[in-house]
């Protein structure tokens, strides 16, 4: 079952894309992308640091659902536990992975759910991640986020 779902995040779109065939390198840089993105949801659940310095390139540019431009040390200060809030999860739906070489685009829609004073809220984003392999590892270049619809669930 994970080879045929990680199959489909593999499609390329458009008509040359239907007629590309993935090969077994493109497959496992799909997987691992897909362990990097597993672990950057893990680490944004549990805001721990040293796995989000790991996975964000030093260069990274991210652009917020609000318009605003930030980079690693922002994204690092936005990330920090914050006592009055707690992040009890994030998961990743609809995802999709075209791989380049060392370089693979993500787009996803991520839920998370926060718990606020005794409240637990919602919020969805949608985001499209540019990824690039160095050093041995995937790291997250590029980053946009635009709201999702929210759901009831």
């Amino acid at each position: 079952m994970k080879s045929v779902l990680l199959m489909m995040m593999l499609v390329f779109a458009g008509t040359a894309a239907a007629q590309h065939k993935v090969t077994e390198a493109e497959m496992k840089s799909g997987r691992e992308i897909m362990e990097t993105l597993n672990a950057w949801a893990a680490a944004v659940r549990d805001r721990d640091a040293k796995r989000l310095e790991a996975i964000f390139a030093d260069d990274v540019i991210i652009t917020t659902f609000d318009g605003k431009v930030r980079g690693k040390a922002e994204e690092m200060e936005a990330m920090k536990p914050n006592p009055n809030l707690r992040t009890s999860s994030v998961t990743n739906e609809d995802v999709g992975i075209k791989v380049f070489g060392d370089a693979g685009v993500v787009t996803a829609l991520t839920r998370m759910k926060f718990v606020s004073n005794g409240t637990e809220s919602s919020f969805a984003l949608r985001y499209t991640a540019v990824f690039v392999k160095r050093d041995g590892r995937w790291q997250i270049v590029a980053l946009q986020t635009a709201r999702a619809p929210q759901s009831s669930s």
